[in-house]
């Protein structure tokens, strides 16, 4: 039976977002729900997606946001993720955060006008420090035909979306796959040569898409709706993205962020261009095709408003099992490791040939999206 006393809030609200972007989208709504809790608004900002969740890992913030490609990467330990204390740990679902796109851009007098114009010697923008936005990188040219990212990629890097937009601009670079709808990219619109997307379209192209998800398997295709008009129209990668928290935040709290933010999405969807997506249709919709486990405090507000079903039970079991297996199975190796003294860093090829032989060894099959909540089929393709 819930209580029938006044929930109290905490003292204050910890998030932990994105530099410029993830913060902007926090500072459309988090003063509205302090305002109306009383609770004191915490909100940092960092350009590495691997602090932010490791710092939510470590329960130093309540939440902070998760897209697809890259909490695969942290729940699988790819990457600059394979460190001791950057690996899995169990996500939860808090809220909807966006429905966004992302898409190929070159500068508008670039020599490329279509994916398989991107030839070896190609210059691209080097992301290795963000994960995320590498591995979509490397499956784009997976679908252009380039085999050898080392012989036949000249890498130019970059340590944040300005400056990965600006060496387009700058002609220093001849492509990078990037948020369309960032600041960074509206002010480089309108550079004197403008600015040019490179169509995905997957009805086109299916070998080229299938290419690419054989790279990355957890994103979509389809026409951009959010960005500079340059973009608008033309085939890139579209994808939701989630709050997560740990399963260890209190679900009484969790509970009443999640009825906030849907209460009073008329009061701060305005604030920033992505807040019109953190609706309750989005937020259902993408837990037809998640991995990602739901909160249980989010699960008892679905379940008040009747929105919670038999097939998210079953689907909610089946994720938590999936979280589970990939967090023992990353304590397991880091344990059998440290018996071996091998060292546990990303920067140790002995460490991740080791962790990734094991999860070979153990059959753990990698994070895939849904077709639908009704079936346990994997997504081809959505839009």
């Amino acid at each position: 039976m819930p209580s029938k006393e006044r929930y109290r809030w905490p003292d204050s609200i910890r998030v932990i977002g994105w530099t410029g972007l993830g913060v902007n989208i926090y500072n459309a709504w988090v003063p509205k729900i302090c305002k109306d809790t009383g609770m004191r608004p915490r909100i940092a900002n960092t350009k590495d997606s691997l602090e932010r969740f490791k710092y939510t890992k470590l329960g130093l913030f309540d939440m902070t946001a998760g897209g697809t490609t890259e909490t695969s990467l942290m729940m699988e330990g790819d990457r600059r993720f394979a460190d001791r204390d950057t690996g899995p740990f169990q996500i939860r679902v808090v809220w909807v955060q966006s429905r966004g796109n992302s898409g190929i851009v070159v500068r508008g007098d670039s020599h490329i006008k279509n994916i398989y114009d991107i030839k070896p010697g190609v210059r691209v923008v080097d992301m290795r420090h963000y994960v995320a936005s590498q591995r979509i990188q490397e499956a784009c040219l997976a679908w252009a035909g380039i085999k050898d990212l080392e012989k036949d990629v000249q890498w130019v890097p970059a340590y944040s979306s300005e400056e990965k937009v600006q060496l387009i601009v700058d002609g220093k670079a001849d492509m990078t796959h990037i948020v369309s709808s960032t600041v960074a990219v509206m002010r480089a619109e309108k550079n004197p040569y403008g600015l040019r997307w490179i169509d995905l379209n997957e009805e086109k192209d299916p070998e080229g898409a299938a290419r690419f998800r054989a790279i990355d398997p957890l994103v979509s295709f389809g026409p951009m709706f959010n960005g500079p008009p340059s973009c608008i129209g033309v085939w890139g990668t579209i994808g939701t993205s989630l709050y997560i928290t740990n399963e260890k935040t209190d679900a009484e709290y969790v509970y009443h962020l999640a009825k906030w933010m849907d209460e009073n999405w008329p009061r701060y969807k305005d604030g920033h261009p992505w807040c019109k997506y953190m609706t309750r249709d989005n937020l259902m919709d993408e837990l037809n095709h998640t991995f990602y486990p739901c909160h249980e405090g989010l699960i008892k507000y679905l379940k008040e408003l009747g929105l919670w079903t038999a097939d998210h039970d079953r689907r909610q079991k089946f994720n938590v099992g999936m979280v589970t297996r990939y967090c023992e199975a990353n304590a397991a190796a880091i344990a059998r490791a440290d018996e071996m003294n091998l060292w546990v860093n990303h920067q140790n090829p002995k460490w991740i040939e080791f962790w990734e032989n094991y999860k070979k060894e153990i059959n753990l099959p990698k994070f895939r999206m849904f077709r639908n909540i009704k079936t346990d089929e994997f997504a081809a393709g959505r839009r």
